[in-house]
């Protein structure tokens, strides 16, 4: 007789295999397009979800942050913020396709095993126990009002089915939209923009994002946690823009 743990990997392939028929099916009938491609077949069209998995490096990104007391925050990121990664990011957060998050969370999942095994804390991606507090990037209420949901939350809930994800973080002052800045013009535009939540006091805390590129939001979000007290052991996104050396001929 197999052992429990063979017969549950054999129920989980099953399902999985008897869900994907499901959509194949649905697809047929009520025809969607991919949320990355634009191709009429699945919310993730099978192209676009092979695509994802080859891209998909589970890496700590070399971006320094520093925490108050001198030690490195680990920054963990799942994939390079490029192809149907980027895509799904857009179509979640700009165009309403809140289908996208269930391959964004399979990719954060990625990142919060990662950084949990690097910091050897006994987290769990399968269960509602976990050994610090996640606490989501704050957006913009403009941001939210625009989108009717809060995509971070969203995120989490696909990455670690039966947790929350905390909002412990809020913008205090306007600030103007990242994109386009330079990487010092970002550091200004969020500096001193964040407060946390002093109930986080003591608390250890992983801070949550969809994509890193300069790090002043994870910077910016690390010193209102230690203002309050929080002890900052790392932080999951599930994207990252890396900057290419300029080609010369």
């Amino acid at each position: 007789m197999s052992p429990p743990s063979m017969q549950v990997a054999h129920l989980r392939t099953w399902l999985e295999r008897l869900r994907a028929d499901a959509l194949d099916a649905l697809a047929v009938v009520l025809p969607v397009t991919c949320a990355a491609c634009g191709a009429v077949d699945r919310a993730l069209c099978r192209r676009c979800a092979e695509h994802l998995a080859r891209d998909t490096f589970v890496r700590a990104c070399e971006l320094p942050v520093v925490a108050v007391d001198g030690s490195r925050i680990p920054v963990i990121a799942a994939s390079d913020y490029e192809g149907p990664t980027k895509a799904l990011i857009a179509a979640l957060k700009e165009r309403g396709r809140t289908d996208a998050a269930r391959p964004l969370g399979l990719l954060l999942r990625s990142a919060i095993s990662a950084l949990a095994e690097s910091t050897r804390a006994p987290a769990s991606t399968t269960g509602p126990q976990l050994a610090w507090v996640p606490v989501l990037a704050p957006s913009s209420p403009k941001s939210r009002r625009v989108r009717g949901y809060a995509h971070l939350a969203m995120l989490w809930e696909a990455a670690v089915p039966g947790t929350r994800g905390v909002g412990g973080l809020r913008i205090t002052r306007r600030v103007r939209d990242q994109a386009g800045l330079s990487q010092h013009a970002r550091a200004a535009n969020l500096e001193d923009a964040y407060v946390a939540d002093p109930r986080l006091a003591g608390a250890r805390v992983v801070l949550v994002d969809d994509v890193v590129t300069s790090g002043a939001t994870i910077r910016e979000s690390v010193r209102a946690l230690e203002a309050v007290g929080a002890v900052v052991v790392g932080c999951a996104v599930i994207a990252e823009t890396r900057r290419r050396a300029p080609h010369h001929p």
